[in-house]
């Protein structure tokens, strides 16, 4: 009996995880975005292209929100006038914009 209520507890602590992570993309989670930010500036910092950078974003984010939300990171990282941020100013300051702009939406209209 001990042994079916040990397996069904591990069951569920693996399912929940699971079903949670489907649910959520990244491209509604500033922290995340922040993070892909990071990891954008990185490439470009290392001399990997914006076609490049572009075909590892379509290799790795399949839902469309979070194509376009890592797509528009790309875009601005690798504008021609987007000055050159290290991984950790580039995560800080997309994250920022992120809870700004979430910031406004959720305050009420005067």
């Amino acid at each position: 009996m001990k042994r079916v209520v040990v397996s069904a507890l591990v069951a569920l602590c693996v399912a929940q995880p699971a079903a949670q992570a489907v649910a959520q993309t990244v491209s509604d989670q500033c922290f995340a975005l922040g993070d892909i930010a990071g990891q954008v500036a990185s490439w470009r910092a290392h001399k990997k292209t914006k076609a490049q950078a572009l075909d590892q974003a379509a290799y790795y984010y399949k839902d469309p929100a979070d194509r376009e939300a890592v797509n528009a990171i790309i875009e601005k990282i690798y504008s021609p006038d987007a000055p050159h941020m290290t991984p950790d100013q580039a995560s800080m300051a997309f994250t920022s914009e992120c809870a700004n702009r979430r910031k406004g939406q959720a305050s009420p209209a005067q």
